[in-house]
């Protein structure tokens, strides 16, 4: 969000006029032909009540609706008061849900040809600015995450960003802090997954104050196409802002949106192209319907036969977890469920290495599989700890290929959901979110040999 500091009281006057929206996610299948490859697009579309932004958003918003649909997924910011005119000709098929209009909202959407899982929105810990300084206090800026089925059983994780503005001492240390907090969350979700992250850094790797070489890209892997494909994969020093208007797509013009991308264990990511995108959205005259331009990067992908994972269900609590990393590409030897009133904790054996998750609680049981025996299987339940709580797993049931079946908890019909292997494919592992109890549960399955 752009520096507004005259502006404060007629941002008062529009949070009174105009009410927050929502919109419901829509779906479709997965397109049954595709190429291994699906471009990106990144654009902070200057949604602000019009009295409030530098740009003509009452004209130029309903101009970059049908834009989108030339993209695969499409990560956007700073859409608030028009929303609906932004998807008022989108054909992508998978959208977030609209979080509302400024002060309510953060601005943040990802649409998507491809399934949309586990949408998550986290407000920043630390903002500063409430009537200057960016104003980054007046709405909940932050990330939202989400998990993209890019082909059936393959999961790319995406986050979509917008972080704090200016550039004074206070806005400096609250932009490093969201970079540390991104960081944070990419490994606590996304351990052995292909991510994606794409947003309004409000960042440039001339800006020696900003941190997120270091704290992000290095501490959680994470490669930039415009260094590797534009700057000859050496990142920019410390020093003068990079504008080359000359030619926007050289190592000489920087931009603060930002596309990065790394590969997971059964998916390998790989970015084709980088555009910087001058002329596409463009109004009759040529002029720019935002005040950013768009990014866009192609990536191609390798998929990994060995492994598929599924979606997860269950609550909002606990800290990711997946076997994914550990599991190896052998069955596991066995397979113990802590339960009680709820799942307290699951883990699995391969070999001498043993990956669990959950915490003490329950009474435990311990399954060895016979040779050739496999989990095929499982049912999960959740239900609420209290009143005002989230959802945990209350209840498993797995059933193997010699017809086996360990289970235990309280089933709860209504709130339940089974899993099955794909065929040439076992339950070799669990992912999820946990904490002292499982909160969330989901499949990991391994190619059965």
């Amino acid at each position: 969000m752009m520096k507004r500091c005259t502006k404060f009281l007629a941002l008062l006057l529009a949070v009174v006029l105009l009410a927050a929206e929502a919109t419901v996610p829509v779906s479709a299948s997965i397109d049954a032909e595709n190429d291994n490859t699906f471009s990106v697009l990144s654009l902070n579309v200057a949604g602000l009540p019009a009295i409030l932004s530098s740009s003509d958003p009452a004209e130029n918003t309903v101009q970059m609706s049908p834009l989108l649909n030339n993209y695969d997924i499409v990560s956007v910011q700073e859409d608030f008061s028009y929303h609906d005119d932004l998807i008022s000709q989108l054909t992508l098929p998978y959208r977030t849900e609209h979080s509302g209009n400024v002060v309510v909202g953060d601005g943040m959407n990802i649409f998507s040809k491809f399934p949309i899982y586990l949408e998550t929105r986290y407000e920043w810990e630390d903002r500063y600015g409430l009537i200057n300084n960016g104003a980054d206090q007046l709405t909940p800026k932050g990330i939202i995450y989400t998990s993209i089925e890019i082909e059936p059983g393959y999961f790319v994780d995406v986050y979509n960003l917008h972080t704090d503005a200016d550039c004074d001492e206070k806005s400096l240390e609250a932009r490093r802090s969201n970079m540390n907090q991104l960081a944070a969350l990419i490994k606590e979700r996304s351990e052995g997954h292909a991510v994606i992250v794409v947003g309004d850094t409000n960042s440039r790797y001339t800006r020696a104050e900003d941190n997120f070489e270091t704290a992000v890209l290095d501490a959680c892997g994470l490669r930039d196409p415009w260094v590797d494909l534009k700057c000859g994969g050496v990142r920019p020093a410390d020093g003068e802002a990079l504008f080359d208007y000359d030619n926007v797509n050289s190592a000489g013009h920087e931009v603060v949106d930002k596309i990065w991308y790394r590969s997971g264990k059964n998916v390998e990511l790989f970015a084709e192209s980088y555009d910087l995108l001058a002329t596409e959205f463009t109004d009759a005259e040529g002029n720019q319907l935002s005040d950013h331009y768009p990014i866009s990067a192609v990536f191609s992908y390798q998929l990994n036969p060995t492994y598929k994972t599924s979606d997860t269900y269950g609550g909002g609590g606990g800290e990711g977890f997946t076997f994914l990393e550990e599991m190896g590409e052998a069955l596991p030897d066995s397979v113990t469920i802590n339960t009680g009133d709820r799942l307290d904790r699951v883990a699995m054996t391969y070999g001498d290495v043993v990956v669990a998750a959950g915490g003490d609680g329950g009474n435990a049981q311990t399954y060895e599989f016979e040779e050739g025996e496999y989990i095929t299987q499982m049912t999960v339940s959740k239900v609420k700890k209290s009143l005002f709580g989230t959802y945990r797993i209350s209840y498993i049931k797995l059933v193997t290929n010699y017809g086996t079946v360990i289970e235990g908890g309280t089933y709860k019909s209504k709130n339940s959901m089974t899993f099955v292997a794909p065929e040439g494919y076992a339950i070799g592992g669990f992912q999820g979110h946990a904490g002292d109890e499982i909160d969330r549960l989901g499949c990991v399955y391994l190619l059965v040999e």
